[in-house]
């Protein structure tokens, strides 16, 4: 029977799962909000199925990552007392981590983060087919894990780093997309210049210098050639490459709106002041 059919298998109860979250935000959050087939409701409705994937994978991965590193120090033969700095010591356990064979726990949380992008993909092709961006990157995404839990059986762990720094966001970037498609201006305003900035140095900052180390070990070292062939990995890093370049431009053109937003205010100050300036003599005379 294929694996991922089998009944303690995540992927099928996870799209179940998943599917139940999206039409409960569909026909019961925001069926007041919205007339039906409104693309507006099928896109906060995912929101809904979103910040439930982000949050949990987020939280569960860090969790995972912390138990793990203090339970291999505690209980490896390897010592970090060599290295002068933290951040050597984050790289070798890494790289200690990385040519693992993939946990039960790892397995089961791409199977429900796969299951969550299947879900998320077929809204989109049915519902926003004019978001390629988000459409390639769930494949990319999805297909790295599908090869990662039922091809090579190692390199999960590289999924758990890459849930901590990408998923962080999730919820603050759902609150604040449900706020702009609801047109709440008041929330919209008090969300968008901290999610902005947040979000700019998870993706910008935290997530390229993980996938620097995860490229590091796939690419150049011996030890991952033995467990993921050359070709794979290289595949991996790509995607999670793209996967960065896209929400580099999708968040640097928010950035852009509101530098062009603030600049038209400024103006617009600018052009009622000196208006003013201009009628004083007038009265007076």
């Amino acid at each position: 029977m294929v694996s991922f059919l089998r009944w303690d298998s995540w992927l099928p109860w996870s799209c179940v799962f998943f599917t139940g979250r999206y039409l409960l935000g569909y026909w019961v959050v925001f069926a007041r909000r919205w007339p039906r087939g409104a693309v507006d409701r099928f896109k906060a409705a995912i929101c809904c199925m979103s910040i439930v994937h982000g949050t949990s994978t987020s939280m569960a991965a860090a969790i995972y990552m912390l138990n793990l590193f203090y339970t291999d120090k505690q209980e490896m033969s390897w010592s970090p007392t060599p290295f002068s700095h933290k951040s050597s010591i984050m790289k070798f356990w890494l790289a200690s981590r990385l040519g693992a064979a993939n946990t039960r726990f790892e397995e089961a949380i791409m199977e429900y983060s796969t299951a969550y992008l299947l879900v998320d993909l077929l809204h989109y092709l049915l519902f926003v087919p004019n978001q390629p961006l988000f459409v390639l990157h769930h494949v990319f995404t999805s297909s790295y894990m599908l090869s990662c839990r039922f091809d090579t059986g190692h390199g999960a762990f590289s999924t758990i780093v890459l849930f901590v720094v990408g998923e962080s966001t999730s919820f603050l970037q759902n609150v604040w997309t449900i706020s702009l498609l609801t047109h709440s201006a008041r929330l919209f305003n008090l969300l968008n210049v901290p999610f902005l900035i947040i979000f700019s140095i998870f993706r910008g900052v935290l997530t390229p210098w993980a996938t620097c180390q995860l490229c590091l070990y796939f690419l150049f070292s011996r030890e991952a050639s033995a467990v993921v062939p050359f070709p794979l990995a290289l595949y991996w890093m790509w995607s999670v490459f793209m996967g960065i370049s896209g929400s580099l431009y999708w968040v640097s053109t928010h950035w852009a709106k509101l530098m062009s937003k603030e600049k038209s205010e400024i103006m617009r100050a600018s052009a009622s002041k000196t208006q003013l300036q201009t009628n004083i003599p007038k009265q007076h005379a």
